[in-house]
């Protein structure tokens, strides 16, 4: 299956027009005005001098507007650059810079808080602007354009979206996927979960983060609803929204289920409309997942493995093993998707062999954008290596048994260590500086810091920690600072963070 992912939302408008696709609080949005908002969008992009390939950046929190944002860019023949609603201005000008946007969608706080963005043209609330050069445009400029969607000759094998994701090098790579990779996973995940028009799935992750994506694309495809709410921080209003809106379907990173678990009223709550739920962005503690399970009684749990470079899903393990015998795996590849255990020259190891994760199929992206570098560091003839380390068992169910490359895992989204050390560094009040994970109940990691002063006497951690905060989105701030007054080394000279972690 291929097509175009704009055409999950015009078919389900096609055949389930006055249908609820959208619940956000007291809002309620059918696909006839979700399409007919996105045509106008799209319309607007053209008419702004919009061509196909070109990327537009959005800047939003997960929303009606961020929906019909997304599928108007992609009616337009653009490419879709979502990034964090938190997004600092040093962040968003990286973005701007490195994948060549014109165009920014903001929200209402994002606009306020970004007042200094330089872009060519803005669409977002009518706040004022910095840069007085900007061409500013509002939702009320969307909707006075004309309910048809601009022609254009995308194909599947052009380029939707571009998903950034941290990097090795300190600064955010961006994963190019195309219509083809990204219609592919979606269908594979409909497959396996069973999803029809009768599902309707609680939205608590981003959809930015390609898991919080394949929530919108998933359901959309087969004519489902999608609720939003962004409130988690207080858990219990999205406990009462799920049993209220019957939804059937709920997705989390293992930080979400930690919370739900400890923090909320979600085990003394029933809801019976409740027929699945998705745990994927990480290795949940099998500890946690009992609980989850003695928690939901007869509700199917979907353990899941993915990667940004695979659109986002690679293995699900069936519900009734992991009840029977397969607590701690990841699974089996989903429908279109080959997973190999391989050593470093690409060799395929045998059962209980461990070595490098790679991946094979239609959902894998076409690389990383203008970055051939780290691309070919990736893409192998033999497929995508993910950078994690696992093995298969006699039937083929896959293991994780640690992660290769030196990224954090927190709450589910990768943070690279080297882009807090160097926003650490640039503040100019330290002489070394080394940032690890440090396991945490909620977040499953979290940055510790490990810092060298340049001077003992004048530094001021406060000062450093306001620094930071201008330089990079919250939950890359570290949680543990930790001043000492030197670094452990390897003998290369290299700072052993294995010995920070003893």
């Amino acid at each position: 299956m291929a097509g175009l992912v704009h055409q999950f939302l015009e078919t389900s408008a096609g055949v389930y027009p006055d249908k609820t696709a959208l619940l956000d609080g007291e809002l309620e949005a059918t696909y006839s005005e979700i399409d007919s908002l996105a045509n106008r969008l799209a319309r607007l992009l053209t008419l702004h001098g919009l061509q196909k390939g070109d990327r537009v950046l959005m800047i939003m929190e997960n929303s009606l507007k961020s929906v019909v944002g997304y599928y108007g860019v992609l009616k337009a023949g653009g490419v879709c650059v979502e990034v964090p609603e938190r997004t600092t201005g040093a962040e968003a000008s990286y973005y701007i810079q490195n994948s060549g946007a014109k165009i920014c969608i903001l929200s209402s706080s994002s606009a306020k808080r970004l007042s200094d963005i330089d872009v060519p043209c803005v669409i977002g609330p009518d706040v004022d602007l910095i840069n007085g050069s900007i061409t500013r445009l509002t939702w009320s400029d969307v909707k006075a354009m004309p309910d048809r969607a601009p022609e254009n000759r995308v194909t599947e094998c052009d380029l939707a979206a571009i998903v950034y994701t941290s990097g090795s090098t300190g600064r955010p790579k961006g994963v190019m996927l195309t219509h083809k990779n990204i219609c592919t996973n979606t269908a594979s995940i409909v497959s396996y979960l069973n999803l029809t028009e009768a599902d309707r799935v609680m939205a608590v992750l981003p959809f930015y983060y390609v898991y919080g994506k394949t929530l919108l694309n998933t359901h959309f495809m087969v004519g489902g609803s999608v609720v939003v709410n962004n409130r988690f921080a207080f858990p219990n209003s999205v406990v009462k929204d799920m049993s209220d809106k019957e939804v059937t379907g709920f997705a989390g990173v293992p930080s979400t289920f930690a919370i739900l678990l400890n923090r909320s009223v979600f085990p003394k709550t029933r809801i019976p409309s409740l027929r699945y739920i998705t745990q994927a962005g990480g290795a949940m503690a099998p500890a946690l997942t009992k609980r989850l399970l003695d928690c939901i009684g007869s509700t199917s749990l979907y353990i899941m493995y993915g990667a940004t470079e695979a659109s986002a899903r690679l293995t699900y393990l069936p519900p009734e093993r992991l009840l029977r015998d397969k607590l701690g795996s990841v699974g089996i590849p989903i429908p279109q998707v080959e997973i190999t255990i391989r050593d470093e020259s690409g060799r395929v190891l045998g059962p209980h062999e461990v070595g490098n994760i790679c991946a094979t199929g239609d959902n894998i992206m076409m690389g990383y954008w203008k970055d051939t570098e780290e691309t070919r560091k990736v893409l192998k003839p033999w497929g995508l290596v993910t950078g994690d380390l696992g093995h298969k068992d006699e039937e083929g169910f896959i293991f994780l048994t640690g992660r290769k490359k030196e990224m954090l895992k927190i709450g589910g989204e990768r943070v690279s260590p080297k882009e807090i050390e160097d926003a650490i560094v640039e503040s100019g009040m330290v002489h070394e500086v080394a940032v690890i994970g440090r396991p945490d109940e909620y977040l499953s990691e979290v940055p510790e810091a490990f810092l060298v002063p340049l001077d003992e006497k004048s530094f001021d951690l406060d000062m450093l920690r306001a620094f930071i905060g201008q330089r990079l989105a919250s939950h890359k701030h570290p949680r543990h600072f930790n001043i000492v007054r030197s670094l452990p080394k390897k003998p290369s000279g290299k700072i052993d963070k294995e010995a920070l972690k003893r």
